[in-house]
């Protein structure tokens, strides 16, 4: 009897101690430079209303970013500072004013798009969830990441598909504190500077919203730029 209880604990701690490990390899090929800047093309769909489309520079050093708005024209300069997953600031060009977003507010759609500032700032994963394997397939896992104790973070629990090559996900499903399956991020086109990959389209669909959605398209990006931290501070969003 012992023995039997024994076979059927022993792939349960193995699947979850594989989990773990792949949430280490993914931050890990998340993280493989030291800096990237982005231009995107934004395309915001919500039921009932006509596309919204929205072109954006982004430049990534660790969990920092900030992103500057070049079309339509009256988006441009706007500018959105994020140095956390609860530490935002927006310049608004018309008012030529910064102002901090309450914690509140980014829980909810960046930029009036489907993605959280959770959603965006988000570079590790192992460092907030525990992982299990909970399928696998030829080229990808299935890890159910859930959140380490005395760790805040906006969702119950993350389910990532992660391709087995790249360690990268492909795919996210978010649900909410209830449990709820609330969004879907598919992440799709990639392609590599070196050893540092990238998905070239990014869509986040939201489920408690009518099914709106987000997508960015990739235009360009470049790797290890030597961006300074000047970049990442309050002062410098009014330059």
């Amino acid at each position: 009897m012992r023995a039997l209880l024994l076979a059927m604990l022993l792939p349960a701690a193995s699947f979850a101690a594989d989990g773990a490990a792949l949430l280490l390899e993914v931050d890990e090929a998340l993280n493989r430079s030291e800096d990237m800047t982005f231009v995107y093309d934004l395309v915001n769909m919500e039921p009932g209303r006509d596309p919204k489309a929205m072109q954006l520079s982004v430049i990534v050093k660790d969990e920092k970013r900030m992103t500057e708005f070049l079309a339509p024209g009256d988006m441009k300069g706007t500018k959105a500072l994020v140095q956390g997953q609860s530490k935002m600031y927006i310049y608004l060009p018309a008012y030529n004013k910064v102002r901090r977003v309450s914690s509140s507010l980014t829980e909810g759609g960046f930029m009036g798009t489907t993605f959280a500032n959770e959603d965006i700032s988000t570079t590790e994963y192992s460092p907030y969830y525990d992982g299990a394997v909970t399928s696998e397939t030829d080229t990808s896992y299935v890890v159910t990441a859930t959140p380490k104790e005395g760790v805040k973070v906006g969702y119950s629990k993350l389910e990532i598909t992660i391709d087995k090559k790249m360690k990268l996900p492909s795919e996210l499903k978010y649900f909410n504190k209830k449990g709820t399956h609330t969004k879907t991020e598919t992440r799709s086109n990639f392609s590599c500077e070196g050893e540092v990959c990238n998905a070239g389209e990014m869509t986040m669909v939201d489920h408690s919203r009518g099914d709106a959605s987000t997508s960015l398209l990739r235009k360009s990006w470049s790797v290890n730029d030597g961006i300074d931290d000047d970049i990442f501070t309050v002062r410098a969003l009014q330059k």
